[in-house]
């Protein structure tokens, strides 16, 4: 379902979005307030007198959740690496009430970058900022694709197979091997154009850095890993790879046995009710 909720949320309001505002807006390309959202110039555009006020509350609401969530995620990411010795002990710790109160404290010291909009040059510091985080999302899911490969590579050779997955990837590996080489290629584009910028005449340092700094904070951490722990294996092998830690239900057979369950529970409905299940 996630497939398809992103694509009628994102894809297709995009698509109108593009077709309902010109490319040369000056709102569009001038304006760095909230009327500058392409969906409040579409509405303007189209003469809704109210309407454009209710988005921008909405987008506001929005901001706000996004905020909450990030301090949200952030926290709780940051307890697990104390819990699993991959950062300081004193982030592990949870109070009573289960908060990750030195996470929650870390996010919102970091929160406070938020203040660097009223700088003078803050165009200048944000493109620092984002050149830290600009590739980050990118080795994000080149490592979620590889893990999978992995993960389906031990799956196998420790003689086991999907039938005991709830969920399955419908390009299977291959997906996740088309992803990677695509990934690979944006990372060496990438690096190409911070290297040799368009129109310059001779590699430019500053330019490198603002593009491709996050792939050098990354390796930053990586090492600064290794030699914290001195441990310098790469990766685990296949066959020690553990397959069921952290799973609600390790009965293997009464997985096996759910999933049929609810497979021929399926099959026996109208095509009517399995349409509206498959999409709601």
């Amino acid at each position: 379902q996630v497939f398809w909720r992103i694509f009628l949320f994102y894809f297709l309001s995009l698509t109108f979005i593009g077709l309902l505002v010109p490319s040369n807006s000056k709102q569009l390309l001038g304006n760095s307030g909230s009327s500058a959202s392409p969906f409040v110039i579409a509405i303007k555009n189209g003469g809704i007198k109210a309407l454009p006020s209710i988005f921008n509350a909405v987008i506001m609401i929005s901001v706000l959740s996004v905020g909450n969530s990030a301090v949200y995620g952030c926290s709780r990411t940051v307890q697990s690496l104390g819990a699993q010795g991959l950062a300081p002990k004193s982030f592990a710790y949870i109070d009573r009430k289960g908060r990750p109160l030195a996470g929650l404290l870390l996010s919102a010291l970091f929160g406070l970058l938020c203040f660097l909009s009223a700088y003078r040059r803050q165009d200048e510091v944000f493109a620092w900022l984002l050149s830290v985080s600009g590739l980050a999302t990118i080795f994000l899911w080149f490592n979620i694709g590889l893990c999978h490969v992995r993960f389906r590579m031990a799956l196998k050779l420790q003689g086991r197979d999907t039938s005991e997955l709830v969920f399955t990837a419908v390009s299977g590996v291959w997906g996740s091997l088309y992803s990677m080489a695509l990934l690979l290629l944006v990372l060496g584009v990438q690096f190409w154009v911070a290297l040799f910028p368009i129109g310059a005449k001779k590699p430019n340092a500053e330019n490198f850095f603002k593009n491709y700094l996050g792939s050098v904070v990354i390796l930053v951490f990586y090492l600064s890993h290794k030699l914290y722990n001195r441990n310098w294996r790469i990766y685990i092998p296949l066959k020690d790879i553990d397959l069921d830690s952290g799973r609600r239900e390790t009965d293997i057979e009464l997985i096996r046995k759910e999933i049929e369950e609810e497979y021929e529970y399926n099959k026996s409905l109208p095509i009517h009710k399995r349409l509206w299940k498959y999409w709601c």
